[in-house]
């Protein structure tokens, strides 16, 4: 089950909000051995006290097997304070309807059956619940930082996201995306629903492994922000 914890529900969902801080320290301070802020057992920054939207993926027993944090990129976001310079300058992408996914953990022990892809099932229904999200609140765009492995599945779903940099940050390999919620994104989302419920991927390219086409500019809406790739 996903839910997702806007400021009003915070205190409602305590347990499993403290249950994702602490699948954050697991994965990125315990294993990945980044340099981030520590409180006891959990992990937490500055941008947990402001507004934002948790995205949980619960187990049968009520457990966080995934989660990641959406963030209005009208206000201060990870990457402003955690990643500068991973995208180069003449880039901007603040605007309401473009939100920044960021902490995007999976607790590897406890996230359901993997996917030829290597995909946990509970990061693709976090994705999948992720994308309603944005189609319910007019989001336009999710602004991502991940490791590299994770731009690599976008592409192999074959959903439209456009690079915008790439870094090597304390040995593991990051890089920043742009997904626009879109026809194409969203066609890929509903091809790969059908696994969530034991059923093959649906249509043709489900699980395509070319390179993801940059969506044209001429199709996007108006709210697009001006941003300028760094391969042109």
């Amino acid at each position: 089950m996903i839910i997702h914890v806007e400021m009003h529900d915070r205190e409602r969902y305590a347990r499993e909000i403290s249950n994702y801080f602490r699948l954050r320290k697991a994965v990125f301070h315990d294993r990945l051995g980044w340099n981030v802020v520590v409180q006891g057992d959990e992990e937490r920054d500055v941008l947990d006290d402001l507004p934002c939207t948790y995205a949980l993926s619960l187990d049968g027993t009520g457990a966080v097997n995934a989660g990641a944090r959406l963030i209005p990129t009208t206000q201060t976001t990870l990457l402003d304070l955690a990643f500068d310079g991973l995208v180069p300058e003449g880039i901007s992408f603040r605007a309401p309807t473009i939100w920044e996914v960021s902490r995007l953990c999976v607790d590897e022990a406890n996230a359901g059956e993997r996917l030829s892809a290597g995909l946990a099932m509970a990061n693709l229904e976090l994705a999948l619940a992720n994308f309603d999200y944005a189609r319910r609140n007019g989001i336009t765009h999710y602004l991502t930082v991940t490791e590299r492995r994770g731009y690599e599945l976008t592409r192999l779903f074959d959903m439209g996201v456009e690079l915008l940099g790439h870094q090597t940050i304390e040995g593991c390999p990051v890089v920043c995306g742009l997904i626009a919620i879109d026809d194409r994104t969203l066609a890929a989302a509903e091809r790969m629903r059908p696994l969530t419920l034991g059923r093959p991927p649906s249509g043709r390219g489900a699980t395509s492994r070319g390179p993801a086409r940059a969506t044209p500019r001429s199709d996007r809406g108006t709210s697009e922000p001006t941003i300028r790739s760094p391969q042109e």
